[in-house]
């Protein structure tokens, strides 16, 4: 478990508040932090703005950003040194210059930065914690914890889901008034659940909601808005948390039946890592759907869910699929589907399928290794999501 003093300095970073609302840029910088590392992009405890870190924290911000909020990296780059974990390594002759820049009020320009340091770095603890994808995800809950109200911001992930105005909105509207209400009156929580981000905790809250008699009723009534709501709220965690990861990386550690080997190989394919996200790029040498090239960019995935699969299932490079992840995203989820001949199936519950950037005419190249996994997630996720959500 990570400690409870890290916990602590995640979960009350100094966010600038001067706009009425907590600025993401620090969470989304040590978010995109936790990814670089998680993929390997980075060499030891360094980090530097480039590209790779960049393209991290707009991936991010755009999820967690209210109003008129820039997308300006050097802002949580430089101001995060406040927080006590997060250090500059000073150019040799430089330190004095570093002092007069700290003594400026604003941020300074990246060049300016970038003139009296070489890099920054974590607090060891705080790195490892990083590194350990169980402690990880836990750092990412406590992140969340400083934006308090997600609201607004999974308000704009059900829109960027494909997801009407109107349907966002009620969805909004049900998880912060009638469903918080019920789940008050059934003393599951008495905390409002739009200020809940642990999806383990939402989790458990949606599950007793399952068993109240209100909520079976005004769901029923409502034609399923209510579940599909909290279904939403939970994907939206889920998402941004990777919970689901996390249980099946504990649950790999703790199988007395797998190997020490195998179990490395087994938790880096579960994260999309090692010889598996290999053999997809080899496989499918780009995006599956578009054919986009830039692997950075692309996501492993498994066709036939982990859970769901076997140890030989989990490894097989024709249970994996390479996709761009507004694809990735809305395959994973059930939105999207294949069928025996690559050509894709769009859920009528995306209500944009445009502005994920995804049309009927997409399609993939499979062969007969692919039809079983395919008829899976057919069958278990795009057929589940589709008789689940009503609107």
């Amino acid at each position: 478990m990570i400690s409870a003093f890290y916990q602590h300095k995640l979960s009350s970073l100094k966010v600038d508040r001067s706009s009425g609302h907590p600025k993401p840029h620090k969470i989304c910088l040590l978010l995109a932090v936790m990814d670089l590392i998680k993929n390997g992009q980075v060499v030891g405890n360094r980090f530097e703005i480039n590209d790779d870190l960049k393209t991290a924290f707009s991936f991010y911000f755009d999820q967690l950003k209210k109003a008129n909020d820039a997308d300006k990296i050097i802002q949580p780059f430089y101001h995060l040194h406040t927080d006590k974990f997060w250090h500059f390594k000073i150019k040799p002759g430089k330190q004095v210059s570093f002092n007069k820049l700290k003594s400026q009020r604003g941020t300074p320009s990246k060049k300016a930065l970038f003139d009296v340091i070489d890099y920054a770095y974590l607090d060891d603890d705080v790195y490892e914690y990083f590194r350990n994808e169980l402690t990880r995800e836990q750092a990412k809950e406590s992140l969340l914890e400083n934006l308090g109200d997600l609201s607004v911001q999974f308000h704009r992930w059900l829109l960027s889901m494909g997801k009407s105005e109107k349907t966002a909105m009620s969805y909004v509207g049900a998880i912060k008034g009638s469903i918080s209400t019920w789940a008050s009156d059934a003393n599951i929580t008495q905390q409002n659940l739009i200020a809940i981000q642990s999806y383990s905790t939402i989790n458990r809250i949606s599950a007793e909601l399952a068993g109240y008699q209100m909520f079976q009723d005004r769901n029923m009534k409502g034609k399923n808005m209510y579940s599909c709501a909290l279904n939403s709220y939970k994907d939206f965690l889920s998402i941004t948390c990777q919970a689901q990861v996390s249980q099946d990386i504990e649950n790999i550690i703790k199988d007395e039946s797998v190997e020490t080997t195998q179990k490395a190989v087994l938790v880096n394919t579960r994260v999309g890592q090692g010889k598996f996200r290999e053999s997809l790029i080899k496989y499918w040498k780009g995006c599956a759907v578009t054919g986009y090239q830039l692997t950075q960019f692309l996501v492993a995935s498994h066709i036939k869910l982990w859970r769901d699969a076997n140890n030989d299932e989990r490894l097989d490079k024709y249970n994996g699929i390479l996709l761009l992840p507004n694809l990735d995203k809305a395959f994973d989820l059930g939105y999207i589907c294949f069928t025996d001949k690559g050509k894709i199936r769009i859920s009528e519950f995306i209500e944009s399928p445009k502005m994920l950037g995804i049309n009927k005419s997409m399609q993939i190249n499979v062969i007969g290794l692919h039809q079983e996994y395919l008829a899976y997630h057919r069958e278990c996720v795009y057929e589940r999501r589709h008789n689940n959500d009503s609107v």
